[in-house]
Formats: C-alpha cells, structure tokens, sequence
C-alpha cells in the first residue's frame, strides 16, 4: 500500500501567499475606513432597511452626501485589492485543515465582488441621483438595488468567514489567535442572521454594519498572520 505524500508548497506559491495575506490585510483595513464613513453617514440612506421611507433616504443621502462619496470611493478601490487578495488565497494557500476553507474564500470572494456595486452605487449613482430635481422614481429604484445587494453581500460574508475561521481554528498551529476567531465568527453570524432578517421585513441596519466592520477588522489582522506565515 502506498502513502500518499502531501508536497509542500513552492517558493513561488509562499511569495504569492505573502502578497495575497499583504492584500487582504490592506483591503480590509480600507474596508473599516468605508465602514466608518457609512456609520457617519444617515441611516436610511447608508445601510438597507426593508420599507425604508424612500424620501427619508433620499434626504439622508443628500444631507450625507460628502461621507457617501467618501464610502463609496474608498470601498471601491479597496475591495478591489481585498477580491484579489482572497482570490489568490483560494487558488494558492492550503487550508489550515479543512478543505471546505477553500468555500469560504469563494464566499468571501463573491461578497466583496459585490460590495463593489454596492460601493460604486453610492460613489457614482445614488449620490449623483439624488441632487438632481424629480429624481424620485430613478432614485427609489437604485436605492431598492443598493439595499438588496448589500445584504446578498453581507449574507456571503456570513457564509464564507466561519469555514475559513473554523479552518484555522482546528489547525495544529494557527496563525490567527482563537479569541479573535471567535470574535470574526460571531460576527459573521450576526451578519448572516440580520441579512436574513431583512427579508422577514425585520430592519437591523447597525447589526449588519458592525458585521461587516468588525469581520473585515478581523481579517485585516488575519491577512497580516498569513503574510508572516508564508515567510
């Protein structure tokens, strides 16, 4: 009977990791920065609410307008680099011990993927829209859009940060302190259950950015561990 040998990685599959890790770490602390400017900004107007008052919203996006510019715009560029960075951590490193991490950066991949519309809704089209005079209709519908795709966002980040955490938590060594594990899977889950809430019309916006926030917080630290790990 043969035994079946798991070959280590290459160097150039370590350098590709660092990178990766150096990535994500620098895309998730972009990501708390655009959290921030939304946690600024009025509620109606930056978070999704089922039935939200579309004239309240269109009037917080107006009043907020500057820190909705601000949000949009840096999410933009770093959620760019945060997807490659998750990207290349799906393709390239091995799980820490669980194969079904490689789903979980898939998730991930797919939830920032789509923050991207979400963040470009708000840099260059809710913002746009709502100084323009009877944009009511067009902004309503944009608005609806800009609500859903932030929870199908937060519901993919719920699903994919606990494969990967549990991952590493089972490792022999993980890279990642088990407190802090805990605390990106809790609130990844809070994430996925709010996110599921909004479509049974049960309206926990501050539930779902603090989820996102404090997840993406947790990977920023995350991403600096694996970087040090590949070398």
């Amino acid at each position: 009977m043969t035994k079946s040998v798991v070959q280590p990685s290459t160097a150039t599959d370590s350098d590709i990791v660092f990178w990766a890790g150096i990535a994500v770490a620098v895309g998730s602390l972009g990501v708390v920065v655009a959290s921030a400017f939304y946690a600024i900004s009025p509620v109606p107007a930056a978070l999704p609410m089922p039935g939200v008052s579309i004239p309240n919203a269109l009037n917080g996006m107006i009043t907020g307008r500057t820190s909705m510019l601000a949000a949009g715009t840096v999410g933009i560029i770093f959620d760019v680099i945060l997807a490659v960075g998750t990207l290349l951590l799906m393709v390239f490193r091995t799980p820490a011990s669980l194969q079904i991490e490689r789903a979980g950066w898939a998730f991930v991949t797919i939830s920032v993927l789509v923050f991207v519309m979400v963040d470009s809704l708000s840099a260059g089209v809710l913002t746009q829209i709502a100084a323009q005079a009877g944009a009511m209709a067009a902004f309503a519908g944009f608005k609806l859009l800009f609500n859903t795709l932030f929870v199908l966002g937060t519901l993919a980040f719920g699903l994919g940060i606990p494969l990967i955490l549990v991952s590493e938590m089972k490792s022999e060594s993980p890279v990642l302190a088990k407190p802090l594990i805990w605390i990106g899977i809790v609130a990844a889950i809070a994430g996925l259950l709010s996110g599921m809430l909004y479509f049974a019309n049960v309206s926990l916006p501050q539930v779902i950015g603090i989820s996102i926030a404090g997840g993406t917080l947790i990977f920023a630290i995350y991403g600096i561990q694996i970087a040090r790990s590949a070398r």
